[in-house]
């Protein structure tokens, strides 16, 4: 698969100072792909999932699915789901390489009663604990403990109860809403994440004959169903992604068009990019969005992270790499994450000038940065490397198989719009990932 390429190349060379132009199609968002192939094993019934994007988060998830005894195919960019006889005890391996196998503590308990997984794993940007994941199993009747490196869950029957995030945590409700859709009476969840993701999950479910009222605000009715049927779902566009190229528009400077994304999933990024002097136009009809951007970008007063609608934290990083360009100084508030400023370091190395403080980070920008040897630490600051890379010398971002897990093929995209990006022999491989063809 073309994706595979960061893996056996992990680094990227990119030679600046070239305007962006031209039109790319938005691959499909990584962030609703991963739990609407989760529920696709609610189902004994054929799940068939269009526009998925060729991530190797989709690849480790569809490893865990086949390794629990579903059916898995995935063709360019659909996956095929049968469920099959499920076992309760995922494969370790691949549940401790991404984030997103917490999910599965939901689905076994719904589908086998029962789970045994160790911790997932993910990018190191903070804590993440599962603490809210448990709580609100436990309300449904399960019983959930954490033990020897594992977490252990088992139920006779999950009914349906109620719950309050004391934080909108996204991953949560979203393992919670795929336990309470299977769950035998009414779940009430408040407090909820409002992210459109969540939207997209609960669209799938529905589909697949779920009874559920109120996604996308602050509270959810689910009806649980004793059985759901198959569907055919397609993906929306990555909302980060097209942020991401949105971000490198304003460095580079040029005038691109994004299609696939609905505009109003961009709303925080949009207005920041606005304020600092770039020209958006976005059409509701066709989902697609104009960037065109000029000069030197103005910088603004302040960004701050927060659950959907604010700013998403996905964007922090490369927000900062654009702040880094601005002609003024900006403080960069993480509300979400205490240590997402991984990117902040190696911008540095570029001659950025960022200052980071506990939560806070502040940038003050300069008219142009160096090209440098930098490091990506995670998949967002990765990201936020290349596309800070588009306005300086020739620079190299190691470490590049972070990006592909969020990015079907950053270099493929960027090369479309007219930067100078290519695929260059890296360091060797840490991970034993299967070549498919």
């Amino acid at each position: 698969i073309h994706y595979m390429r960061g893996f056996f190349m992990r680094s990227l060379m990119i030679s600046g100072h070239r305007r962006l132009r031209g039109m790319i199609n938005v691959q499909g968002s990584k962030n609703s792909v991963l739990p609407v192939m989760a529920a696709a094993l609610l189902t004994e019934d054929k799940v068939i999932i269009e526009n998925c994007p060729a991530i190797t988060d989709v690849y480790h998830m569809q490893k865990v699915m086949q390794a629990a005894g579903a059916e898995c195919d995935i063709e360019n960019d659909i996956v095929t789901v049968r469920s099959g006889m499920l076992k309760s005890a995922p494969d370790e391996e691949y549940c401790a390489r991404f984030r997103a196998s917490s999910l599965f503590m939901g689905v076994f308990l719904a589908v086998c009663g029962s789970f045994v997984m160790p911790y997932p794993g993910g990018c190191n940007i903070g804590s993440r604990p599962l603490n809210y994941h448990i709580d609100g199993l436990r309300s449904l009747g399960a019983v959930v403990e954490e033990a020897g490196g594992y977490i252990i869950g088992y139920c006779r029957k999950l009914k349906g109860g109620s719950y309050e995030f004391p934080y909108p945590s996204v991953g949560a409700l979203e393992n919670i809403i795929l336990a309470a859709v299977r769950a035998e009476g009414k779940t009430c969840l408040t407090n909820c994440a409002k992210e459109p993701e969540i939207v997209d999950l609960c669209d799938c479910l529905k589909m697949m004959g779920a009874d559920i009222d109120g996604a996308g605000t602050g509270t959810i009715i689910i009806n649980g169903k004793a059985t759901l049927h198959g569907c055919r779902y397609r993906v929306p566009g990555d909302r980060i992604a097209a942020g991401t190229y949105m971000a490198g528009c304003a460095i580079a400077g040029g005038n691109i068009c994004l299609r696939g994304i609905e505009p109003e999933r961009l709303t925080a990024v949009s207005d920041i990019l606005q304020k600092m002097g770039c020209h958006l136009f976005t059409d509701k009809k066709s989902n697609e969005i104009i960037v065109m951007a000029d000069g030197r970008r103005r910088a603004v007063t302040s960004v701050v992270t927060g659950p959907y609608p604010e700013f998403p934290t996905d964007m922090q990083a490369q927000i900062m790499s654009v702040l880094a360009y601005s002609g003024g100084c900006c403080d960069i508030y993480d509300n979400v994450f205490e240590n997402r400023y991984n990117a902040a370091g190696e911008l540095v190395r570029m001659g950025a000038v960022i200052s980071v403080s506990g939560g806070h980070a502040r940038v003050c920008g300069r008219p142009a940065l160096k090209g440098a040897r930098v490091c990506a630490t995670d998949l967002r600051c990765g990201a936020a490397l290349v596309i800070a890379a588009l306005g300086a010398d020739c620079t190299i971002v190691d470490g590049c198989s972070y990006i592909c897990r969020g990015y079907e093929d950053i270099q493929r995209d960027l090369e479309q719009l007219g930067a100078d990006i290519k695929w260059i022999p890296g360091e060797e491989l840490t991970e034993d990932l299967e070549l498919q063809s």
